[in-house]
């Protein structure tokens, strides 16, 4: 923290603001409206300062992460701490060897619903941990009977299964009901099919014509381009991902060329 606090910038905020010392029953009434406004000065102070402002604790209090306010992630759906069961990917042929707890382990995330996906990071780091994509198979379902966890929310999409465990049924409510009416609003155009299958609505007047782009291309050429445009080969062009690597963009660049 010593060593932080000496690599703050020049004319950064450096006197950390304080807090009222006076006990909160010996306020007058009269004093309630000042007492606010000191305790809102604490809190816009603590946010100028980077060091503060960035902290997961921090971030944790106000309701927000490093991706709440990124425009091009889309609009900013709800987001906040759950606990997430381990496990969940619908893999064929593939099943847990019980339905026993013992299977399962439950870490603390930081859940941010967007349009068109889901994410979830850990906590201290803000390292992504798993996006879950919106498509014709989204759904929510909530209650212990459905998944086996008091308190539970489970998530369903064509790919995964996502298990959160809530603090009571309220807050599961309040998750369900936030996550639907977002989707809803901003990303319907992903919870069906569309054109020649695909997961995706049609856009007009784009710059990208990737059916196209792909059949002409070579990896002599494109490869050096994805590089120049910072796309990575590995994008999936086709969902869900059910074929394996078939339809991973390098994948498909290599059949052609």
């Amino acid at each position: 923290h010593t060593v932080r606090r000496q690599s703050i910038k020049r004319g950064e905020p450096r006197q950390m603001p304080s807090l009222p010392h006076t006990a909160e029953s010996t306020v007058r009434e009269e004093h309630f409206s000042s007492r606010r406004k000191q305790l809102e000065d604490y809190l816009t102070n603590i946010l100028k300062m980077p060091m503060y402002r960035n902290y997961h604790g921090t971030m944790e209090f106000i309701g927000v992460s490093q991706l709440s306010f990124i425009h091009d992630l889309g609009p900013k759906g709800i987001e906040g701490l759950i606990m997430k069961r381990s496990g969940g990917h619908r893999i064929p042929g593939l099943n847990c060897c019980g339905q026993g707890r013992v299977c399962y382990r439950w870490s603390k995330r930081w859940l941010v619903v967007k349009d068109s996906f889901l994410l979830y990071m850990k906590p201290d780091s803000g390292a992504i941990a798993f996006v879950l994509l919106v498509d014709k198979e989204f759904n929510i379902k909530i209650g212990q009977k459905e998944t086996e966890t008091k308190y539970g929310l489970q998530i369903d999409n064509l790919s995964r299964s996502l298990i959160l465990k809530c603090n009571s049924y309220r807050h599961a409510q309040w998750w369900r009901q936030g996550i639907d009416e977002f989707i809803q609003k901003h990303g319907k155009d992903f919870l069906r099919e569309h054109r020649f299958g695909s997961y995706a609505p049609v856009q007009e007047n784009t710059l990208a014509k990737w059916p196209m782009l792909c059949l002409w291309t070579t990896y002599a050429v494109f490869f050096p381009l994805l590089y120049f445009l910072r796309l990575s080969p590995e994008i999936f062009m086709k969902r869900p991902v059910v074929e394996g690597n078939r339809w991973r963009l390098d994948c498909i660049l290599k059949r052609k060329a």
